[in-house]
């Protein structure tokens, strides 16, 4: 164990302190809890002792506040002072030397400050030493006055709390023996024969039970009654009614399905039999014993159904539940690198409900976990809400989906081809251009048709006409429920939620339901890597996230652009041309073979764009991958654009033993170098009777003999056209190519197309149109944010992202909204400079109508406007100049907004306008007349007159909380805080009718 974390027993509420014991780092850190509500808690230092020796051990003075003890590795027992108004040095300590050096496993204080470290086993010696700390610290005195234990290894020591003469130690794993001090016999006076000698706790609202665990690798806890052992040179048990052992046996105590070791047990100190367990993979499981109430002879044993010996105990567990699940646990919401590696049980004070805890992370932070007082419970109720009760109340709605947004909408796909294709809602037209399935999105296998047969998408439709039609969800040929077109309005909200923001990786998991939204992440990623380190920079210039139209033409929008020329440089056609050959030399990049051009670097460099693989074994890893998918006849084709006609041969004799296509021979056609009239006839039949487009393509190709009859099918993937543009073409027909291709792609907003517009000025026109027609502001937000605005200035992003972020507030993801902006900000930077504006504040009370800040000040020109007055000028509808209304004295006493003129909402218990005072407490502050002339007589003494003062401060407080707009989060009613206080005193719903909110419960 690394570290550990106690909370002081001398803390009061107003100075809650703990101790963080840094074992590795030999260190003792005094704390104390500033705030708890935040996640870390928000903590203050107040004392340090560091550079201390190795120690293995430590305990807290239950006595003495500022004392704490030691166990070094070398068996020392140290006495530390962490008062934190005192300095440190390194020779203020107290040791207690031993003759036989060897580790201290354990360390205790007793009620009486007496101090017992427990020893390895040495032979000869004792090792178990009791010292009487509050003896002088003169030559002689430091001697232990007890010694116990002899030649037995002791692992682990507590003193009973009432009983500060009387201790129990987990001895040599095989015993646990109970010690009196007052007895002169330095043995035991009974023990327990167990294995489970380790961490042993005892219970402090009743000292007759303690725990103890197994050493590491035996998760197991055993529960132990102090009256049933056996007692040495005395009857077994008592009147020889139970047999000595565990009371309860835990076998494991904790999730065991990965190897795991109990780290820490902790009674809670609040509930008498409650502890907790802390193990080794981070999971702190809480336990409550009980005991049967039936008297003696009356309650009949209760069977046992799962076979062996009846249940004989009075003890069970009444409830166990996890405070925190382990590192390897689907129930973790953190990363695996962040479990709890220590925690202890804060008193609870007269004001709460919960006991709460305190646990450690790894990297020292300090969180604060509420214990609920029972197990979690689920109630449905009739608007099928589902509410769980555990430590708060929590409600989840019908709207939210169970499984990722991707499998939600893969569903919602399936539905739509399957009413497509059903005879009642299918007719005519339909019938014959509706696909089999959505799969048939993934170019399917060669086959024949027959009379019924349907014909695939992609035999009828370009490949942007297929992504239409997949985001259109059959929109209005397909019919679908409410809740399912209910589920579709909140997409991009549950994208958020699920992380879409700039690991591609993860992006590209989360819209896998739409493989040109998969295929425009992966190209994202692509510019990025070959960004990183400079890749894409010379000296001069810097092509970083620039498409292929750009380097094709040896230019770039100057006036929208910044930090990709080195100062004093001029952009010219020759200087760029320098740079890209530059780029390629400086990666590496095979000579290109192909087509005869004048500018092989820039085909090349633009290959690398595309994703060409340029080595036969990285391109035999991708089609493989691709075979596994089923995109089999993708697979051959790739290979035989890219020159690699041995490839496809093996690729297609592996398809075929694996029967995955048919032998149409194929293999003949592509082994030979020049196809005779025979094989052309033998193609133009294949490509009539196949449905897959890269086939199809392919048969085009050997009959015509023209690759440019392969980069005219639409049907096929806009990369992988552009690659036999770029490899097979001439330069005057690659030219036209990669001119028409890029006007429209940006005119009909097809994310196929930032290949060639790359994350540039033409990209924003591409997603201008993109987000009009699909209104999906959020991919092209994340996209962008690559480029802008460290290479791209363009005001469009600017309010493309404060939409977002205006959605974003909407949704209540503002953790998410943090993210994005401490990431874009950290992607926006070069050597140092971020060329985003500072964030502005995020936290603000907003009007309902318009969002904006209903701060008066940020109305006017003195101050930046916030987030909410930016989010209101986006908005449709919303006018720059504020109306008449705007300007009347209730925007400036803040009853209405300052920027539409609106009326704030009204508080929904005494159903004012928010913002105006409670009448009746402006009432009651009137001045009483007859005081008023008691002063004008000028008798008010001294006394009294700091009392009036100090009433006058605690009614100005009074009035201060009262005018103090609060909303509730989940239902969005607001109160005056002082009614709110009132009301929520007595009751837990929300005082609006018919409103089954329990704002009460919430945090």
């Amino acid at each position: 164990m690394e570290a550990a974390i106690r909370f002081s027993p001398h803390s009061t509420s107003r100075n809650p302190r703990f101790l963080i014991v840094d074992v590795a780092g030999n260190r003792l850190q005094l704390c104390e809890i500033k705030s708890s509500k935040t996640s870390p808690a928000t903590i203050k230092p107040l004392a340090v002792r560091d550079k201390l020796p190795n120690f293995t051990a430590f305990d807290w003075s239950k006595v003495t506040e500022p004392l704490v003890a030691i166990g070094s590795a070398s068996g020392e027992a140290t006495l530390i002072n962490i008062h934190p108004d005192q300095p440190f040095h390194g020779d203020s300590t107290r040791s207690f030397s031993i003759k036989h050096q060897r580790k201290c496993n354990s360390i205790a204080f007793s009620s009486k400050n007496a101090l017992a470290a427990g020893l390895d086993r040495v032979r000869n010696d004792f090792c178990m030493n009791i010292y009487d700390i509050n003896a002088s610290t003169s030559p002689g005195r430091d001697e232990p006055y007890r010694k116990l234990a002899s030649s037995e290894a002791v692992y682990s020591i507590k003193f009973f709390p009432s009983s500060p003469d009387e201790l129990v130690a987990g001895v040599s794993r095989q015993y646990i023996g109970l010690f009196d001090l007052r007895d002169s016999v330095s043995t035991r006076v009974a023990q327990y024969t167990t294995r489970q000698v380790n961490n042993i706790a005892v219970d402090p609202l009743d000292e007759n039970y303690f725990i103890s665990a197994g050493s590491s690798g035996d998760p197991v806890v055993s529960v132990w009654d102090r009256r049933y052992a056996s007692k040495m040179g005395g009857p077994s048990t008592p009147s020889g009614e139970r047999p000595s052992g565990a009371i309860i046996e835990l076998r494991p105590a904790i999730d065991n399905k990965q190897a795991s070791s109990i780290w820490s047990l902790r009674f809670s100190g609040e509930k008498r039999g409650c502890f907790g367990v802390l193990s080794s993979s981070g999971e702190i499981r809480i336990v409550e014993m009980a005991q049967h109430s039936v008297k003696p002879g009356l309650q009949t044993v209760p069977p046992n159904p799962l076979g062996g010996t009846p249940w004989i105990s009075d003890h069970y567990v009444r409830y166990s539940h996890n405070l925190a699940y382990p590192t390897y646990s689907h129930h973790h919401t953190q990363s695996s690198t962040s479990r709890l590696i220590a925690y202890d049980f804060i008193p609870r004070n007269d004001n709460e409900k919960h006991q709460s805890a305190i646990a450690l992370r790894p990297n020292r932070d300090v969180e604060i976990r509420r214990v609920p007082c029972a197990p979690a419970r689920i109630n449905i109720t009739a608007m099928d809400e589902i509410y769980v009760a555990d430590s708060c109340i929590r409600r989840v709605g019908p709207s939210e989906g169970h499984l990722p947004i991707a499998e939600e909408l893969r569903r919602l796909q399936d539905e739509k081809y399957h009413q497509l294709l059903s005879p009642s809602l299918a007719t005519g037209d339909n019938k014959d251009s509706a696909p089999k399935s959505s799969s048939s999105l993934s170019m399917g296998n060669f086959g024949h048709k027959s009379a019924n047969a349907i014909p695939r998408l992609s035999s009828v439709m370009s490949s942007r006409d297929m992504h239409e039609e997949l985001l259109q969800m059959g929109f209005p040929q397909v019919r679908t429920s409410l809740t399912s077109s209910l589920k579709q309005l909140g997409i991009q909200r549950q994208r958020c939620k699920e992380g879409y923001l700039f690991d591609a990786d993860r992006n590209k998991e989360i819209v896998k339901n739409d493989p040109w939204l998969v295929e425009l992440w992966d190209t994202v990623q692509r510019f990025e890597a070959m960004s990183k380190d400079r890749g894409m920079a010379s000296e001069s210039v810097d092509l970083s996230y620039l498409g292929i139209s750009a380097i094709l033409n040896n230019t770039f929008d100057e006036g929208k652009s910044q930090n990709r020329i080195a100062k004093g440089t001029y952009l010219s056609k020759s200087l760029f041309s320098a740079s890209v050959k530059e780029i390629v030399h400086a990666n590496e990049y095979p000579k290109f073979q192909g087509a005869e051009t004048a500018f092989p670097e820039h085909r090349q460099l633009c290959l690398a764009l595309c994703g060409w693989k340029f080595s036969i074994d990285t391109l035999r890893t991708r089609c493989l991958g691709l075979i596994e998918t089923g995109e089999h006849y993708k697979a051959i084709v790739l290979a035989v654009i890219r020159g690699y006609k041995s490839l496809a041969l093996e690729l297609l004799r592996f398809a075929i033993q694996q029967k995955a296509i048919q032998n149409i021979g194929l293999g003949a056609v592509i082994a030979c170098e020049s196809v005779n009239k025979e094989q052309r006839d033998q193609c133009a039949w294949m490509a009539e009777e196949t449905d897959d487009p890269y086939l199809k393509a392919l048969l085009a190709y050997f009959i015509s003999g023209d690759w440019n009859s392969v980069t005219a099918m639409t049907q096929l993937a806009l990369a992988d056209r552009i690659g036999v543009a770029l490899k097979y073409l001439d330069d005057e027909r690659l030219t036209y190519f990669i001119k028409s291709n890029t006007a429209k792609a940006r005119s009909t907003g097809n994310i196929e197309g930032i290949i060639l517009t790359g994350l540039d000025e033409k990209a924003m026109d591409l997603f201008q149109k993109y987000i009009t027609k699909f209104d999906d502001l959020q991919t092209a937000v994340l996209v962008m944010a690559f480029s802008t605005p460290l290479y791209l200035v363009d005001a469009r992003y600017e309010a493309w992202k404060d939409t977002y972020f205006m959605h974003m507030q909407a949704w209540k993801t503002f953790i998410e909204r943090t993210r994005f902006i401490a990431q874009h900000n950290r992607r926006a930077a070069i050597d140092g400079k971020t060329y985003v504006p500072a964030p502005k504040k995020s936290i603000a009370l907003r009007c309902q109508h318009c969002m904006a800040s209903l701060a008066p000040s940020s109305k006017s020109g003195k101050h930046a406007p916030d987030v909410g007055a930016s989010f209101g000028s986006t908005m449709s509808g919303f006018s720059k100049t504020p109306p008449k209304t705007a300007h009347k004295p209730a925007a400036s006493s803040g009853v209405t907004c300052p920027h539409c003129g609106r009326h704030v909402p009204r508080c929904a218990i005494c159903l004012m306008w928010l913002g105006t005072p409670d009448p009746l407490k402006e009432n009651s502050r009137a001045p009483n007349p007859s005081s008023s002339q008691h002063a004008q007589q000028g008798a008010r003494d001294e006394k009294k007159d700091g009392e009036d003062r100090r009433r006058a401060t605690e009614v100005e407080m009074e009035d201060l909380m009262a005018r103090q707009v609060v909303f509730c989060i989940t239902c969005n009613h607001g109160f005056h805080g002082g009614h709110a206080k009132d009301w929520f005193m007595r009751h837990q719903t929300c005082p609006v009718p018919d409103c089954q909110c329990m704002c009460g419960m919430l945090d």
